[in-house]
C-alpha cells in the first residue's frame, strides 16, 4: 500500500520542485507526513491504517525534492560530493530503519516504531525550517500540466535518461532481490539464523554506504560513464562469487552485504549525476523519472527474486542477478561517454573523457569563493534531513 502511494507521489508531487519554491514545498510535505504518522501510530482499524499508509507514501517524497535542489545550489566542483552525501543519508536511513524497526518490533509492539518515527519527523521538520535556504521558483512560464507533460516527454526523448533508467531498473532489482532473499538464505541450510540475527546483517550493508564520498571522487576524476562501468563490473564479479560459493560459507555473505551496497552506491551516484546534468531547469522531473525506474525495479526484484529463490534455490537466484548485470553492461556499451544529448547509439566523440564532461562535473573548476565553505555546511547538514525522512517503516530504496 505504501509503495503504491509512493509511486503516485513520485509522479505528481516531486516534479513540483521545478515549478514552486522548494523550501515551502518541503516544509509542507514534512508537516503532512508528521500528521499522517500520528494517525498511523494511533490507528486501530485495518482500513484506516492502509489508507493512511497510502497517503504517507504519496507525500513522503521529500528526499526526491531535496536532492535536485542541492544539485541546483551546489557549486559544480562540489556537486558530486554533495549528492553523494545526500544519497548516503538516504541509504543510511533506509537500511538503518530496517535494522532498528526489526529490533524494536522484536521486543515491543509495532506502535512503538511509529511513535519513534513521529519524534524523528518533528526533529527533521525543525531542522528543515532552520537549514534549508529559500530561493526563487524555476520555470515560471510553465504550468503544472506542462510540467507533467514534459516529464513524460523526457522519458522517451532523452537517450541519456533512458539509458540510466534501464541500468537503474536492473541494478535496483538485483539489490532488492539480494536483501529480500537474504532472509531465506540465512534462515535455511546451512546457517539457520534467527530473524533477529538476520536483521543485524543490515549493519554490514550500512558500512558500504559510507563509500559515497569515494565514489564522488571517482566521478570527478573519471566521469560518470566510466564510474558506472567500474561499479557494474565489480557488482557482476561479486554476483559470480555468490553463484559459486554463496551458500557455502558465511564470509561470502558478509562480503556481499558490504560490496553490493558500496558499489550500488557508486553506481547510483554516477547515474544520478549523469541525469541531473541533462538540464538545469528540469532536474526535479529528470530525477523523478529516474526514481520511477528505481521503484519499478524494486517491485520486479522482490517479486521475481523471491519466486526464483523459493522455487529453484539461491544459486539460480544469484544467476538471475548475473544476467541482469550483464544486461546493464550491454545497455551501457550501446551509448558511449561522449555522445551528444540526443544521440541514442554509438561512440561519437571517442571513448576518452571529454573536456565537456570535465566542465559538467567540475573536476578542474577554479576554487570556490570564500562563502562556499559556509554553504557546504548547509548541504552536509541536509544529509541528516534526507536520512531522517527516509526512516519510515516500509520504505525501500
Amino acid at each position: 500500500m505504501y509503495q503504491a502511494g509512493y509511486c503516485v507521489g513520485l509522479f505528481f508531487i516531486s516534479p513540483l520542485g521545478d515549478l514552486v519554491r522548494c523550501r515551502q514545498l518541503i516544509l509542507a510535505l514534512l508537516c503532512i507526513t508528521t500528521c499522517l504518522s500520528v494517525g498511523l501510530a494511533l490507528s486501530r482499524s485495518v482500513i484506516a491504517f492502509c489508507t493512511l499508509a497510502v497517503l504517507l507514501g504519496v507525500f513522503n517524497v521529500t528526499p526526491q525534492i531535496l536532492i535536485p535542489m542541492a544539485a541546483d545550489l551546489a557549486a559544480p566542483q562540489h556537486r558530486a560530493r554533495i549528492i553523494s552525501i545526500l544519497q548516503s543519508g538516504l541509504m543510511l536511513g533506509i537500511l538503518g530503519t530496517r535494522v532498528l524497526s526489526g529490533v524494536i518490533g522484536y521486543y515491543t509492539t509495532w506502535h512503538t516504531v511509529y511513535y519513534i518515527a513521529i519524534g524523528v519527523q518533528v526533529i527533521v521538520l525543525c531542522g528543515a525550517y532552520v537549514l534549508i535556504p529559500d530561493r526563487p521558483p524555476k520555470n515560471l512560464h510553465l504550468t503544472y500540466g506542462k510540467i507533467l507533460h514534459t516529464m513524460v516527454t523526457y522519458s522517451v526523448t532523452e537517450p541519456r535518461l533512458v539509458q540510466a533508467a534501464l541500468i537503474n531498473f536492473a541494478s535496483i532489482a538485483c539489490w532488492t532481490k539480494f536483501w529480500v532473499t537474504l532472509t531465506f538464505l540465512l534462515g535455511g541450510d546451512p546457517y539457520h539464523f534467527s530473524t533477529l540475527y538476520i536483521g543485524l546483517f543490515g549493519l554490514i550493508g550500512i558500512l558500504g554506504i559510507f563509500s559515497g564520498p569515494l565514489a564522488s571522487r571517482l566521478v570527478d576524476r573519471f566521469g560518470t560513464w566510466y564510474t558506472v562501468l567500474v561499479a557494474t563490473i565489480c557488482l557482476l564479479v561479486l554476483q559470480c562469487v555468490e553463484v559459486i560459493v554463496g551458500g557455502v560459507h558465511i564470509s561470502v555473505v558478509v562480503i556481499m552485504c558490504f560490496g553490493i551496497d558500496a558499489f550500488r552506491q557508486m553506481q547510483t551516484l554516477s547515474l544520478q549525476m549523469s541525469v541531473l546534468s541533462i538540464s538545469e531547469e528540469a532536474r526535479s522531473r529528470l530525477n523523478a523519472t529516474l526514481t520511477v525506474s528505481l521503484f519499478a525495479g524494486q517491485v520486479m526484484g522482490s517479486s521475481v527474486g523471491s519466486h526464483v529463490f523459493l522455487r529453484y534455490g539461491w544459486r539460480a537466484s544469484a544467476g538471475l542477478s548475473v544476467g541482469l548485470y550483464g544486461w546493464q553492461l550491454l545497455v551501457l556499451f550501446m551509448r558511449g561517454p561522449n555522445c551528444e544529448r540526443h544521440v541514442w547509439f554509438g561512440y561519437e566523440g571517442g571513448v576518452a573523457r571529454s573536456a565537456q564532461e570535465h566542465a559538467k562535473t567540475g573536476s578542474h573548476v577554479a576554487s570556490a569563493c570564500d562563502g562556499t565553505e559556509m554553504e557546504m555546511t548547509k548541504y552536509a547538514s541536509a544529509e541528516t534531513l534526507v536520512h531522517a525522512t527516509s526512516c519510515w517503516p516500509g520504505k525501500h530504496a
